[in-house]
């Protein structure tokens, strides 16, 4: 069971649903430190002329204050798909729940669980070669079912695998999924009804792996009894029951035809494994069992126990649940160890998973795109500014074209024109061999090597007071790079520093860059480079 400090600040929910043969049941477990906890749990009726009372399920004649209504007699041409997609939605919105991922479970007289042994087979092939092996236990073709398989290392014979394999007919499974979908679902875990219950039960500490456990799980119509050898399921076996109504005083006819029915399957399992015996019962009941259990127990002379779900779950205060422990454990298998690793919708969780990885990338692709648009803006918004302020300046500043002509001779008109052709050649001069920052921004943004990122830049041009034509630009870069063990420190500077040179828009009036340093240091765990690079011209 997951029970790490983590858990505390990420704590995991996760929803089972089960449609079993009169209801529909939900649960809500939520991860902690004292493991599993129960958070929310609902059952709705399937049918609509029998509701639940005080967690029982029983028809409406005796519910109390129940009535059918013209609606409900105007639904009588519904199919039972339709009235449990009904049930299904109903059981989420009055337990306030949202519809998503589940974890389910097809009943057990619908797949075919089958145990065979096989010699140890690599990996890459085990799949072909137990869908091989699996002819031989399925009534079916291999091409009309939907199956899954778990390979255990065998504990009895060396360089052999025992095999769990597991198959549901194609249109079970699929109006099944059809269901849950027109439900608003997204069923991520498909498994066999049996595996959910063995899994409660061992959450609870109620099966050890090293003594033979039968489970006997009764319904109303169905029974069930499960063998367990080393925490493996050997044997699975439904046996039909007669129809039987909660309303019945007496189940004794029932309760002999199951006795029947545990011995029958204890014997065949003692056939197959002459050396072993049946150490323990656990015995999980729809109906009233009364003190049916002890009687199994003196009859068999095996220990008996009530199976109990609870026992490995904390329950949140005010929820009362009801008797649902395949649903239970269901749950627990998004919280703890699967216990049997079958999946049979395995292709469509895995498109729901690329589906919200696809959805995820897109997200944090639109995300970093925003936050590079919005980087860029302020980077443009502080390299304009001392533009702007130069552009004022250079305006405030530049030579007015006014002449003051106090003589009208020759001589004088001629100097004053070549003072003011050589005020044209300065200012054209100064004019021409200007620069700008944009245009080196948008150069350094094209060259930035992966894992480096800037943290600082600064321009400036100066104009000598002496040679106005003369102007010494400077450009600092600074910034940091994560280190490669493989390449040296200085060569990722250097890297860069060739590109600045070999750019034109960079290093347009400035024909010397050198890195002024390069210093290592430790950020977040992460070992990185600090550097600075300095390009100044002519």
């Amino acid at each position: 069971m997951d029970k790490n400090i983590l858990s505390i600040f990420n704590a995991k929910k996760v929803i089972g649903l089960y449609v079993s043969q009169d209801t529909v049941d939900l649960v809500l477990l939520k991860s902690s430190l004292g493991g599993p906890k129960l958070i929310k749990f609902g059952q709705v009726y399937i049918h609509p002329k029998e509701t639940q009372h005080n967690g029982e399920i029983i028809p409406d004649a005796q519910a109390g204050n129940v009535s059918i209504t013209q609606g409900d007699l105007s639904e009588k041409n519904k199919t039972k798909e339709e009235y449990i997609i009904e049930a299904i939605k109903k059981v989420f919105k009055e337990n306030n729940v949202k519809p998503g991922d589940v974890i389910t479970a097809i009943p057990s007289e619908e797949t075919m669980v089958r145990y065979f042994q096989m010699p140890k087979i690599p990996k890459q092939e085990r799949k072909a070669a137990v869908n091989f092996e699996a002819k031989r236990y399925i009534p079916f073709r291999m091409e009309d079912v939907v199956s899954d398989f778990q390979v255990l290392p065998s504990k009895t014979i060396p360089n052999s695998m025992d095999v769990v394999f597991v198959a549901v007919k194609k249109n079970t499974i699929e109006q099944y999924l059809n269901m849950l979908i027109a439900a608003g679902l997204r069923p991520m875990i498909i498994e066999s009804a049996p595996f959910s219950l063995m899994r409660a039960f061992n959450a609870a500490g109620q099966i050890n792996t090293k003594i033979n456990t039968a489970i006997v799980n009764i319904n109303l119509g169905t029974l069930n009894v499960s063998i367990l050898r080393n925490g493996v399921p050997y044997i699975i076996r439904d046996i039909p029951l007669s129809e039987i109504a909660p309303e019945d005083k007496s189940f004794e006819p029932v309760f002999e035809k199951i006795l029947a029915e545990i011995k029958l399957s204890f014997d065949f399992y003692e056939k197959q494994f002459p050396n072993e015996v049946i150490d323990k019962i656990i015995i999980y009941s729809k109906l009233p069992l009364g003190n049916w259990h002890e009687i199994v127990g003196k009859e068999l002379q095996i220990p008996v126990e009530i199976g109990d779900p609870l026992r490995g779950i904390k329950v949140k205060s005010g929820v009362v649940p009801a008797r649902a422990a395949v649903c239970f454990g269901l749950a627990l298998r998004g919280l703890a160890e699967p216990f049997i690793d079958i999946n049979l919708c395995k292709e469509k969780s895995l498109v729901y998973k690329k589906k919200e990885l696809f959805l995820r990338m897109v997200f944090l692709e639109a995300s970093i795109a925003v936050f590079l648009l919005i980087v860029l803006k302020v980077f443009t918004i502080r390299a304009t500014v001392p533009l702007t302020n130069e552009l004022n300046k250079t305006l405030s500043e530049r030579p007015k074209a006014e002449v003051n002509i106090k003589s009208d001779n020759i001589a004088d008109l001629e100097k004053i024109k070549n003072e003011m052709e050589t005020r044209k050649y300065i200012l054209e001069n100064l004019i021409s061999s200007r620069t700008y920052l944009t245009s080196r921004l948008q150069g350094i943004v094209k060259i930035l090597p992966k894992n480096m990122w800037l943290s600082e830049m600064s321009f400036e041009e100066k104009i000598d007071k002496k040679d106005t034509s003369k102007i010494t630009r400077f450009f600092n870069i600074k910034g940091y790079y994560v280190i490669d063990e493989k390449i040296g420190d200085k060569d990722v500077a250097n890297v860069f520093l060739s590109a600045l040179k070999e750019t034109k828009g960079i290093n347009n009036g400035m024909y010397r860059a050198d890195i002024v340093s390069v210093k290592r240091m430790e950020i977040k765990g992460k070992k990185v480079s600090s550097f600075e690079i300095s390009l100044v011209g002519p």
